[in-house]
């Protein structure tokens, strides 16, 4: 198993590994310390060795309740956890949200592993410490930060993942292109697209790292999110939860919404003539150039807005949206209810 990198985020670091294979990654955790609770779902649960203590969680945005969180903390007490034991938890983006909070809250905080098997999840969902579950159909509206110890990444965890959610993970990294402080990624995603939308190892290896940096870039200047940089990587979130919320977090996936989203806030940074205009060309050939179809309008545009109202990522009761200016430059700025209802309809 190879080390990428190390992340900090205040007192905590979190250390990124890359493995070559399943088997190498559950070998390496076994000579973790302490006892280990695995939080699996119905699919990831047949990657895990046989004989290891288990939380087993229905699959979807769905488990993400209380309910889960207290099966995953009634399990470990009654196993006698304690602080210094590990909860690890196997998955995509939502099994490492709720396993992450669980972790966060057992004891005030116990040890956590994040073995992500999905694009989404090992660009976005696992590196910066958020853990989260949703209330309703609000999306992470209750969390904690909380960084994980330790992050393994596999390629091979994406080869039998469905073409759709792999694609879903695209968009995150699409994303992390837009905020980079140079093109390098951008340009690897110009100029290796069918090898990354055929899944080739050799360039998910690069991709993954270079998306991964963008990210420790942000979240190391503002690790619980207060100085407003972190913002930056609510690129595209601020009308792509809205329009997750619209759909009730089963309607759209992450990841169209995300570029969906961005799409968006490109557009309202032409009309303020905030955006380079070749910029924002050459970023919305690149989202077209992946095969995202999501230039759809939003019917119920009163429950859009009301949507909006419910964002966490609120200052002093203003919601701002990230408007990119150029290449790794953004600003943040509340925008006009005309100009989102231009844009979205």
């Amino acid at each position: 198993m190879q080390t990428l990198f190390s992340c900090t985020l205040g007192p905590k670091t979190t250390v990124v590994h890359f493995s070559e294979s399943i088997p190498s990654i559950f070998e390496n955790v076994a000579s973790l310390t302490g006892q280990h609770l695995y939080v699996c779902d119905s699919l990831t649960a047949a990657m895990l060795p046989s004989t290891v203590l288990r939380v087993e969680l229905t699959r979807g945005e769905s488990a993400k309740n209380w309910e889960s969180i207290e099966h995953i903390v009634t399990v470990a007490e009654s196993n006698n956890f304690g602080r210094d034991d590990r909860i690890i938890a196997v998955g995509g983006g939502v099994i490492c949200d709720i396993g992450a909070f669980a972790a966060s809250i057992y004891m005030r905080g116990c040890n956590l592993t994040l073995i992500p098997t999905t694009l989404l999840a090992m660009v976005d969902a696992t590196l910066g410490g958020k853990t989260a579950i949703d209330l309703g159909n609000i999306k992470n509206l209750i969390g904690t930060f909380y960084p994980a110890q330790e992050i393994i990444l596999c390629p091979d965890t994406l080869e039998t993942l469905p073409d759709n959610e792999y694609h879903n993970g695209l968009g995150e990294v699409l994303k992390h292109a837009l905020l980079a402080q140079s093109d390098d990624l951008f340009l690897f995603l110009e100029t290796h697209h069918r090898a990354i939308l055929e899944r080739d190892k050799d360039s998910l290896k690069p991709l993954l790292e270079a998306s991964l940096r963008v990210k420790k870039y942000y979240i190391e200047q503002d690790a619980l999110e207060e100085q407003g940089v972190r913002d930056a990587l609510n690129l595209g979130h601020t009308f792509g939860h809205a329009l997750e919320s619209v759909g009730k977090l089963s309607q759209y996936a992450h990841g169209e919404a995300v570029v969906w989203g961005i799409k968006k806030a490109l557009q309202s940074g032409l009309r303020l003539g905030l955006t380079n205009p070749a910029f924002a060309k050459r970023s919305m050939a690149l989202l077209d150039l992946y095969g995202f179809d999501v230039d759809f309008e939003v019917s119920d545009t009163q429950q859009f807005l009301k949507a909006l109202q419910s964002d966490k990522k609120k200052r002093n009761a203003t919601l701002r949206f990230v408007i990119m200016e150029d290449q790794g430059r953004y600003t943040l700025i509340p925008l006009e209810q005309s100009l989102i209802l231009s844009v979205i309809s």
